[in-house]
């Protein structure tokens, strides 16, 4: 399985998760078993959206310790990846305090706001089906 390395960097706040070879490809978590999933999920999420040119080939392990003793391999996971290439983008318009109020939610549980309202919708079509 092909995987790319992850910085895993504890802060006061939350662990946080960064991919060298990846650029803008970061995530965090409230915990590492947290930070762990969520950098699964967004390796697949930046590979699925990302330019092909902007897709470099994963690094080795000694290539980027000199970066972190925290290097983590994360495998990239083809059925997360072909989750989010099948989605389709579209503008939603929420009251301010209403998107604060979600902003503010996600930051404790540490989702992005995208998969946060798609859970929130699957959960109500699923008690409303």
């Amino acid at each position: 399985m092909k995987h790319y390395y992850a910085i895993f960097k504890k802060t006061s706040e939350a662990v946080e998760v960064e991919f060298p070879d990846l650029e803008g490809c970061v995530t965090f978590g409230k915990d590492g078993e947290e930070a762990l999933e969520n950098a699964e999920d967004v390796l697949s999420a930046w590979l699925s959206h990302a330019e092909q040119q902007d897709i470099k080939e994963p690094s080795k392990h000694d290539d980027l310790i000199h970066l972190s003793k925290n290097l983590v391999p994360i495998g990239v996971n083809e059925k997360i990846i072909d989750f989010y290439t099948e989605l389709k983008r579209f503008k939603v318009i929420f009251p301010k305090k209403t998107l604060e109020s979600i902003d503010k939610a996600i930051k404790k549980i540490g989702l992005k706001r995208s998969i946060f309202l798609q859970k929130a919708a699957e959960e109500y079509l699923h008690s409303h089906g």
